[in-house]
């Protein structure tokens, strides 16, 4: 069973890392970008890592990569940029 500590922590931001860039390539210049994509990575895997540690789950590396992935999904599906409102806003028929 893992526990919290520095090395749990820095697996997790590691495997948050990697699936963020990952996701980025994959995405190929859409969604939220490079570094958004890495930075929420990282943020999601700790956070779900962190939850399945206090609940005492099996395997927390593995939920926190799934977890991650489900995130940058959200993210990704859920993020507008500037071009893409100018761009409904100048096919809106007045």
């Amino acid at each position: 069973m893992e526990e919290l500590n520095a090395v749990t922590i820095y697996w997790l931001i590691s495997i948050g890392l990697l699936i963020g860039y990952i996701t980025d390539l994959l995405m190929i210049k859409q969604g939220i970008g490079m570094i958004g994509n890495v930075i929420w990575g990282a943020v999601g895997s700790v956070i779900i890592g962190v939850i399945c540690i206090l609940l005492g789950l099996f395997a927390p590396l593995v939920y926190a990569a799934i977890g991650s992935v489900a995130f940058l999904f959200l993210i990704n599906v859920f993020s507008f940029r500037t071009q893409d409102v100018a761009d409904a806003k100048a096919s809106e028929p007045y």
